[in-house]
């Protein structure tokens, strides 16, 4: 009789394990400035935004198999004071106005608002905007992508967490 009550505890962890894994979706994890949308250097007046259709249209192929989709950008405008934060989310809430209209909805957005030199952990390629995106998020990174515009930041962050990478060039 010891032994059948550690069995059930393990039997019902181990199907608790199971149905939470199930429940993990993969997310496609974008970039925003030059993948997205066009790269005008510290992009923050919605009058400058170019949408790029051909990756929204990736990315749609990916919310429609059920993928989650989460904007991951450095936008060291922010600690440089090129522009505020309300400037920021404009820009960027028309960018998801636009991407609406293509059929995409954005599920968050993963911000880095650091220059290169405050040397912290969220700015691209390091790991940060993910690791916020896993804490908030059950994802299924075994099925997950990412999409950007440069493979020394983009395709390096991806590689630390062993996603696919889509290299876009416009």
């Amino acid at each position: 009789m010891i032994w059948k009550t550690p069995w059930k505890e393990s039997s019902r962890l181990l199907a608790r394990l199971k149905a939470e894994i199930s429940m993990a979706k993969p997310a496609v994890f974008v970039d925003r400035d030059g993948t997205l949308n066009r790269d005008c250097p510290y992009c923050s007046d919605p009058e400058d935004l170019y949408v790029f259709a051909d990756t929204v249209k990736i990315v749609k192929g990916y919310q429609d198999m059920g993928f989650y989709v989460f904007l991951i950008s450095n936008q060291s405008g922010l600690n440089r004071g090129y522009f505020t934060h309300e400037q920021m989310e404009e820009f960027n809430n028309a960018l998801f106005r636009e991407m609406e209209k293509m059929g995409v909805h954005v599920d968050d957005a993963f911000i880095c608002p650091h220059r290169p030199d405050e040397n912290c952990s969220c700015r691209k390629p390091e790991p940060g905007l993910i690791e916020q995106a896993l804490r908030k998020y059950h994802i299924d990174m075994t099925r997950s992508v990412y999409i950007g515009d440069r493979d020394d930041m983009d395709g390096e962050l991806a590689r630390r967490f062993h996603l696919k990478f889509i290299l876009v060039r416009h």
